[in-house]
């Protein structure tokens, strides 16, 4: 026979609180991959593809990326004359979008062309699929 003490109480709440926190990450988890290049999820991707597109500053900067190759954060951001923070947060949607992968080494950032999303975009598009409604 199990007996209520204070003991057991206090394990019973933790427990529920601790369940409740690992469902809270879950559901965070969750709309996260919502929101990142997943590979084979070509609506999702394309979605966040085009949202990336949409600003002129980054097809500019995927522009200089592709014809320049790799580069520093630092080194993209040059000649559009933003600060690094701003630069960075430009990158994050580019890499979340899976347009550019970043590597870093040492304090450096590079950022890399990824062109296999373009061309996931491009098969997507030329099938019907795009203009089906949900």
């Amino acid at each position: 026979m199990k007996y209520w003490d204070s003991r057991r109480i206090r394990r019973e709440k933790e427990r529920r609180e601790q369940r409740a926190v690992s469902a809270y990450t879950k559901s965070l988890e969750h709309e996260a991959r919502k929101r990142v290049y997943t590979k084979g999820e070509s609506r999702k991707n394309a979605r966040l593809i085009f949202d990336a597109l949409g600003s002129a500053l980054h097809r500019r900067m995927l522009a200089r990326l592709r014809t320049g190759g790799a580069m520093s954060v630092s080194h993209l951001a040059e000649p559009f004359n933003i600060m690094l923070p701003d630069a960075m947060r430009h990158v994050h949607i580019l890499e979340r979008a899976g347009l550019i992968a970043t590597k870093k080494h040492g304090r450096i950032r590079f950022c890399i062309y990824n062109p296999a999303a373009a061309k996931e975009l491009a098969a997507w598009l030329g099938t019907r699929e795009p203009f089906k409604l949900d």
